[in-house]
């Protein structure tokens, strides 16, 4: 990818995560995310169909991002600095993740889809040794509690430290996980 389309997409996310802080994706147009962006729909359609493949294509860049950002901590960490380090990122990309965990109208799609890639991450550095099968549920646990509490700490504008989170995500994950041991060995 040359210069100037690095430019354009990068104009045109931008745009839309302006464009999505005071309406859904449903409501912006082509020519609306042009208009704003500086460009013409001519442009646009060079590299997306339509608002939403924009949308999907931010998603995506996030979750990478992300995946990135976390892959440079260490293997031996424990899951407390791997979620430190995630909360930190959000909080130091405050303004994406406000509008994408709450003013895109996926319901919820695309933050579960973020958090299930962090946990998968955690798990694959971590080893916490959860059954195959018991998987799923166990992540879907564990993704919806710690998306609300994410998305309460965001509304809240951080009034509590990302560190002091981290260790309540861990402290009540931990907690869940010792009940489900301890229920397996009944």
């Amino acid at each position: 990818m040359n210069q100037r389309e690095r430019l354009t997409k990068l104009l045109l996310k931008q745009s839309l995560i302006r464009l999505l802080q005071d309406k859904e994706i449903s409501q912006i147009s082509v020519k609306e995310l042009c208009t704003s962006a500086g460009i013409n729909r001519s442009t646009f359609y060079l590299h997306y169909a339509n608002a939403y493949e924009l949308l999907d294509n931010v998603e995506q860049e996030i979750i990478d991002n992300t995946n990135e950002y976390l892959i440079k901590i260490e293997a031996s960490e424990s899951a407390v600095t791997y979620i430190l380090a995630f909360l930190d990122y959000i909080k130091g990309n405050e303004e994406l993740f406000t509008v994408m965990l709450f003013k895109t109208n996926d319901d919820v799609f695309f933050p579960k889809r973020l958090l299930n890639e962090i946990l998968m991450s955690i798990d694959n550095h971590l080893q916490l040794k959860i059954p195959e099968d018991m998987k799923p549920f166990t992540y879907a646990y564990l993704v919806n509690g710690s998306l609300a509490i994410i998305k309460e700490w965001i509304r809240t504008k951080f009034t509590v430290s990302s560190h002091e989170l981290a260790q309540l995500i861990c402290a009540l994950d931990d907690h869940a996980l010792m009940a489900f041991k301890a229920s397996d060995k009944k």
